[in-house]
């Protein structure tokens, strides 16, 4: 029999005590008393069986060692900033032992002339410009990430390693460049790499590196073939490792996306197909409601979800969203955003339809106006809509004791009979 547990104790007496989240692995998320620990679970539709097959995958790479996880977690800025993404991609990882999985996808935003998050390391030659999906009057041709580097330069080049939150760097024996597909450039692998086989899918658009070991840093080179001027444009890179098990938590963040900018992508459906999500945390919604109480349309909110998923799971049938609900936000800075409440209702109709998961984010931090307790206690920032690196880290903490007592919910039922 296998014996879970959480516990909850408080420090002190007060409506602001700090409350302690004791998991099953020994670590403790310290939260303050307005965060409703009580909430902190995942609100599963239909019959929990339907997540078996992702925990059957997940037992046995736990207990066994085997196999491969493919987690995706995509949204908007807080998600691009990484602090929410690094901190449970970490977490994932303690829940094997000396197996620390693929790196999976990232993008090199600062190439893109945006921020990135730490644990994404690069330099690079030419002149690079960014395009994201979210900005409607950017028209680019967008792959899955929804955001684009774009150089002209006959010749250019780009260096770039990833590190886990420990600065560890990830080692990968593969790398995965999804570009415009244009035949004008070439793709090549600095010298200083042993490459055993290159790949091209110019109609998905991407290129395959397979090298002859594992490299925790990479350099490529973008050489265009032509003299007249045209551009290569990079849509993000994949980080694989055949010699290795483990979870791949892949980010797919952008500031400002909202579904809609991730329809924007006509390569999504196809690009996703080398990722195969078993899980999906879909964290995108506050920029869908940042508008009018009046404007915001539901249904079509619903309905972009709805095509993302069938995008999604037309490449793993059995793939299981967990909906993340709205942070509290502020409106244009006046006013708490009624909106969420909106979002809240459609991620449960939603998770219902789909017989998934519900993270009730909104609820779980206090509900409307909220945000105010979390920006006393610097856990949120002044704008009233993004997290502080620590709200971020609380977040991923809490979400990953939600989801490992759904996990060790599955395990008790098997293991008790």
């Amino acid at each position: 029999m296998v014996i879970i547990a959480i516990v909850f104790f408080a420090s002190f007496s007060s409506n602001k005590a700090t409350f302690r989240l004791n998991g099953w692995n020994g670590r403790s998320v310290v939260a303050p008393g307005f965060v409703k620990l009580d909430l902190n679970e995942l609100t599963v539709y239909n019959t929990p069986e339907k997540l078996n097959p992702l925990f059957e995958k997940i037992e046995n790479l736990v207990f066994h060692g085997v196999g491969k996880v493919s987690v995706l977690h995509m949204g908007g800025s807080h998600v691009q900033g990484g602090f929410l993404t690094d901190r449970m991609r970490y977490n994932f990882s303690t829940l094997t032992y000396g197996v620390k999985g693929e790196r999976g996808f990232v993008f090199p935003y600062k190439i893109a002339g945006t921020n990135s998050p730490y644990s994404i390391k690069c330099n690079w030659k030419g002149s690079w410009t960014g395009c994201r999906s979210s900005v409607s009057n950017h028209q680019c041709d967008w792959g899955m990430s929804g955001i684009s580097a774009i150089t002209s330069d006959s010749l250019a080049s780009f260096e770039i390693m990833t590190v886990d939150i420990d600065s560890t760097a990830f080692a990968s024996n593969s790398v995965i460049i999804y570009h415009n597909s244009n035949q004008d450039y070439e793709i090549y692998a600095d010298s200083s790499m042993m490459v055993a086989e290159v790949a091209r899918n110019m109609e998905d658009g991407y290129d395959v590196f397979t090298f002859a070991k594992p490299y925790d840093s990479f350099k490529f080179n973008i050489k265009r073939c032509v003299s007249q001027t045209s551009e290569f444009i990079l849509q993000g890179l994949y980080f694989g490792n055949s010699e290795v098990n483990g979870f791949t938590y892949n980010a797919i963040g952008v500031n400002g996306a909202g579904t809609y900018s991730y329809l924007r992508s006509p390569k999504f459906e196809n690009q996703m197909q080398t990722i195969k999500p078993d899980l999906v945390f879909f964290g995108i919604g506050v920029n869908d409601a940042n508008v009018p109480t009046d404007n915001f349309d539901q249904r079509a909110f619903e309905e972009r979800y709805e095509r993302l998923m069938e995008m999604i799971r037309s490449t793993n049938k059995d793939a299981v969203f967990i909906f993340i609900t709205n942070n509290d936000t502020y409106y244009q800075k006046r006013q708490p955003n009624r909106n969420a409440y909106k979002v809240q209702e459609s991620m449960h109709r939603l998770a219902e339809k789909y017989d998934g998961a519900v993270y009730d984010l909104f609820a779980i931090m206090g509900g409307l106006g909220s945000i105010d307790d979390w920006k006393d206690a610097n856990l949120a920032a002044s704008d009233r809509i993004h997290l502080t690196k620590r709200g971020y880290e609380l977040q991923a903490d809490l979400m990953f004791e939600a989801f490992r007592s759904a996990f060790g919910d599955y395990l008790n039922e098997k293991y008790s009979n």
